[in-house]
């Protein structure tokens, strides 16, 4: 019954909130980045958390700074200044942890203020950087006669291999993916995932994007979901090593958002790099 529960609590949220995420890769400019920023902030803030369950202590004065930058950089300068932005990230934390009073782990320290920032604020600005790709072809085009950008692409990736996962893995799951990292994942779940994904991306390139070959829909939703579950994985590594099972309890039935927005996050960069070397 609990479980039931829990199901009908995430299609809910679900439902109110893919829309808004829809309206905002719409809309782009300045609403979708201060709606990345905030996501990154608060996916930092959790994953701070994360450490200190590890008893590691990451830099938040030099990590939420330098996590804003790189959205900024993103939106303002398509992240050209991002590598100086990472070089002085590194050099201050080290920096600063020799003449940091009471902690302790500085190894742990300084490497988890870098990690943080490079795995949220790095890969999470790549959804700035699509949300003001350059569109030429002028067919493509959404309610309106507005474009709609290619971010919706690294949100519509992960969350529709999430979503098939997890009601394929409910229904017909019986084999474990990865029972040490994640115990509810199956290979039925996974497979299903790949699936929906690929189609999603057929449903798509047909309403929205029909400079999409069927390649690209079959590489951007099969490769596309394969990285989206590695960094959902990945997420529950971490939090798994540090004894939890949501980062917080943030959205109802979702966790964090490190839980909704891992996938997220690597499957942005894929999508962003995918778009500008294999379909120009």
């Amino acid at each position: 019954m609990a479980a039931f529960a829990e199901t009908w609590v995430r299609v809910i949220v679900g439902v109110v909130f893919v829309p808004c995420i829809v309206f905002l890769c719409w809309m782009g400019g300045t609403g979708l980045f201060v709606f990345v920023t905030l996501v990154v902030l608060f996916g930092l803030r959790e994953f701070h958390g994360i450490a200190a369950a590890r008893d590691t202590a990451p830099n938040r004065y030099i990590g939420v700074p330098a996590v804003f930058l790189l959205c900024l950089d993103a939106w303002l300068e398509a992240g050209n200044h991002a590598p100086l932005i990472l070089t002085v990230l590194l050099l201050t934390t080290a920096t600063s942890e020799i003449f940091r009073k009471g902690a302790h782990s500085h190894f742990h320290n300084v490497a988890a203020t870098v990690f943080g920032v490079v795995y949220i604020g790095l890969l999470g600005s790549h959804l700035i950087l699509l949300g003001s790709w350059p569109i030429v072809d002028p067919d493509v085009t959404a309610w309106g006669g507005r474009a709609m950008a290619p971010v919706l692409l690294a949100f519509a990736i992960p969350w529709s291999y999430d979503a098939f996962a997890y009601f394929t893995g409910r229904l017909m799951g019986r084999r474990k993916l990865l029972p040490r990292v994640s115990a509810g994942k199956t290979v039925e779940g996974a497979i299903g995932g790949l699936i929906g994904a690929v189609a999603f991306m057929f449903a798509l390139k047909y309403a929205l994007f029909p400079f999409l070959s069927p390649l690209h829909c079959v590489v951007l939703g099969a490769a596309g979901g394969i990285v989206a579950q590695v960094g959902d994985l990945a997420e529950s590594l971490v939090k798994r090593d540090a004894g939890l099972k949501d980062s917080s309890s943030l959205i109802p039935g979702h966790g964090g958002i490190l839980d909704r927005f891992d996938s997220v996050f690597f499957a942005a960069p894929f999508v962003y790099y995918y778009l500008a070397y294999a379909v120009g």
